[in-house]
């Protein structure tokens, strides 16, 4: 009895040794094939074109199909099979950009994690397309930084209509100049240590030091002016004296005196008061950035 349990274990054993190995077999791991591979069956003009726009079966192209979507042998043997496809489509924003983040992981994308756009499930694709771009730069999805970043900041592109605006749609600046879509330290994805400090970059005029600073104004510039456009001189959020009475609502002049109460009416024709036609805050205080001028701590040259 116990000769037979023995001997019925050791083939109960072997039985499950061969059969484990043939599970291991039935599941080897894909191996790379190569571009050529690939390119017998697409080859239209998009797939034939590999990352950066090279081809993708060039002798010195090291973009090859398989740096992206991983190594084909298992569906090269049966393309048939929807669940062997290496495909992209499938993914997650995250897993998209960790693909493309195994080559640019350098300075200009050294901020993505936790960026406004990384926590938003934008992924690199969204903005760059591998395959097709119809960008000459940057491999964009649409023609042009402009549209790229318009075909989300639709509020944006409606600024930039407005009478007073950067000249971002003239085409003397772009988005880049002021903001790293893929990520800073700063609020907005700001170049710069801070909103001032990107302002700086072209108004340095404004920097100071001044002998008078206005607070507001080495605060953040976005205390009076919208960055995009608006519809009052100078990209203010406001006009003159209203911007300037969200602050200075009482001070040594009325602070009535251009709310409305003071106007003359049909009624009363001659009353109302006279600093309201033809005057406005600038007229005395004209260096409103600041002063270097001894004699005027209010901002007067």
């Amino acid at each position: 009895m116990r000769a037979n349990r023995t001997v019925f274990m050791l083939l109960a054993l072997a039985v499950t040794a061969t059969v484990a190995g043939a599970q291991t077999g039935e599941v080897a791991a894909a191996t790379y094939v190569g571009s050529e591979t690939c390119l017998e069956c697409h080859d239209t003009v998009g797939a034939t074109m590999g990352a950066h726009g090279t081809p993708a079966f060039a002798k010195l192209s090291d973009h090859g199909c398989e740096s992206c979507h991983g190594a084909g042998s298992i569906h090269a043997e049966d393309p048939d099979v929807v669940a062997n496809r290496p495909t992209m489509k499938g993914k997650s924003a995250a897993e998209k950009s960790a693909t493309c983040q195994g080559c640019h992981d350098g300075r200009a994308q050294f901020f993505w994690s936790g960026s406004t756009h990384e926590t938003r499930n934008v992924s690199c694709t969204d903005c760059h397309s591998v395959h097709s771009p119809k960008s000459e730069k940057a491999q964009l999805v649409e023609s042009t930084m402009l549209e790229q970043c318009f075909s989300c900041h639709k509020n944006v592109r409606a600024d930039l209509w407005k009478n007073s605006h950067h000249p971002i749609r003239e085409g003397k600046i772009s988005c880049s100049d002021c903001h790293n879509p893929h990520g800073t330290q700063t609020a907005k994805m700001v170049l710069g240590e801070s909103v001032n400090e990107l302002c700086y970059t072209c108004h340095t005029e404004k920097r100071g030091p001044f002998i008078w600073e206005h607070a507001p104004v080495r605060e953040s510039c976005l205390n009076c002016h919208t960055p995009h456009g608006s519809n009052h001189i100078k990209l203010q959020k406001t006009s003159v004296p209203y911007i300037c009475q969200q602050c200075h609502s009482n001070t040594r002049h009325p602070g009535t005196i251009y709310d409305n109460t003071k106007l003359p009416t049909d009624d009363n024709p001659t009353t109302g008061s006279n600093r309201i036609f033809n005057r406005a805050c600038l007229d005395c205080h004209a260096a409103i950035h600041g002063s270097n001028h001894p004699s005027s701590p209010y901002l007067g040259y």
